[in-house]
């Protein structure tokens, strides 16, 4: 039996997916599709259990890094057509991927003409044709290439019949924190689409937009956006300019998507002056409460939230909330927090204990520890350990606002906030 899960919200995914067709559609122009991007398992939350809900609502591509990630999806029956992102250069004829590619399902990036080479060889030996999406690099200087070599790409691939232009894409650096760069990266591409007009299908699917830029601006919408991030009810907090963004106040709509919940497996009182934890770098200044977790740095909960200020979550048996200041430093397995000031009869063996949370004014709320422990969003999510189950649950109550809660005072106390 599983003391701690990750549970993942999928009816908040499927609000934000909503919330961002919102913001595409404008009534002065088409409305772009949307590529969601499910690289590293989904950000970490199951791939696989997120595309099939997105599926459902008719999400336009999906986005996935390695050959490996994108077989988990077709194995696991996923049919939405798939972009590969990082070059493709071999694919074997008993592999699942040959079967998806054959129907048109894989897209494949060309990233440089070695890649283009590899592809062409690649198709003809199978003998299929596939789709294909052309990476103009603008300023990432990451994968891609450079604009004068995207063109010779394009006029290779118009001329050959075993690769068809489905895409053009680039990827904006800065779109979370630079408006000025973000604009010289989209006037580059702008540009060079508009050199390549004449070789460019009608049908190719043209995205530049990441969630913030998708937030940011509707010019940098193009003809599809690519989504990751946005699609759990996270980003605002990560962007340093957010309030600049077109669409700020439309993402403050976004459902934060993900809580870690664990269990109390023991509850101990140490006396005064005691040490907690390796290195006694936190010492009892009274006769202390301490309930253990067994979650630690292992299961992806930072080992630099140790003495930062970092606090749990209860729930009381009236529905208030409490909160417990994270105590010592953080172990592999576990940790430890203070709960003298929590009511004995809430907090007790076998007591739910919420580490990450869902409210965006918590202070266990997930980019808020990110922050904490020096980190993002995207690596805490993505650092949530694989060993953990992911329970696919409604979190509605869990977001609801309770009219008490536990507030942490300055010496990390738990005290009670009218």
């Amino acid at each position: 039996m599983h003391t701690t899960a990750v549970d993942v919200d999928l009816t908040a995914v499927e609000r934000n997916f909503r919330t961002l067709k919102q913001i595409l559609t404008q009534p002065d122009r088409p409305t772009p599709g949307i590529c969601a991007i499910l690289k590293a398992n989904g950000y970490g939350m199951g791939a696989a259990r997120v595309a099939k809900r997105l599926a459902i609502l008719d999400v336009d591509l999906l986005a996935v890094n390695t050959p490996e990630q994108a077989r988990e999806l077709v194995e696991a029956a996923v049919t939405t057509p798939i972009l590969l992102l990082m070059p493709v250069r071999r694919l074997a004829r008993n592999d699942a991927l040959y079967r998806a590619a054959s129907r048109g399902r894989i897209h494949f990036s060309i990233h440089d003409l070695d890649n283009l080479h590899t592809l062409i060889d690649m198709t003809q030996g199978l003998g299929i044709t596939v789709p294909v999406h052309i990476e103009v690099d603008t300023g990432m200087c990451r994968g891609g290439t450079n604009p004068a070599q995207a063109e010779q790409i394009a006029i290779r691939v118009t001329e050959h019949n075993r690769l068809r232009l489905a895409g053009v894409y680039t990827h904006l650096a800065s779109a979370d924190c630079d408006a000025d760069a973000t604009r010289r990266q989209h006037d580059l591409f702008e540009a060079w689409l508009q050199r390549m007009e004449p070789l460019i299908p009608e049908d190719c699917l043209i995205h530049e937009a990441n969630t913030p830029g998708t937030l940011r601006s509707p010019d940098l919408a193009r003809g599809m956006v690519r989504i990751g991030l946005g699609l759990y009810g996270y980003g605002l907090e990560e962007y340093a300019d957010a309030r600049e963004f077109t669409f700020a106040a439309e993402a403050e709509q976004f459902a934060p998507a993900v809580r870690l919940v664990s269990t109390v497996m023991q509850v101990k009182m140490v006396d005064e002056g005691s040490t907690v934890g390796y290195g006694g770098v936190w010492k009892a200044e009274r006769p202390t409460r301490l309930a253990l977790i067994p979650v630690g740095y292992a299961d992806g909960y930072p080992l630099a939230l140790s003495e930062s200020g970092a606090a749990v979550g209860f729930t009381l048996q009236d529905g208030e909330r409490a909160w417990a200041p994270v105590v010592g430093r953080i172990s592999m397995d576990q940790l430890t927090v203070d709960i003298t000031d929590l009511p004995r009869e809430a907090v007790r063996v076998g007591a739910e204990v919420e580490l990450i949370g869902t409210d965006r004014t918590a202070p266990n709320f997930l980019t808020t520890l990110a922050h904490q422990a020096g980190t993002s969003t995207y690596e805490l999510m993505c650092g949530l350990s694989a060993r953990l189950p992911r329970r696919y649950i409604a979190l509605e109550e869990a977001r609801e606002s309770t009219d008490r809660t536990f507030a942490l005072t300055s010496d990390g106390r738990g005290a009670r906030r009218g």
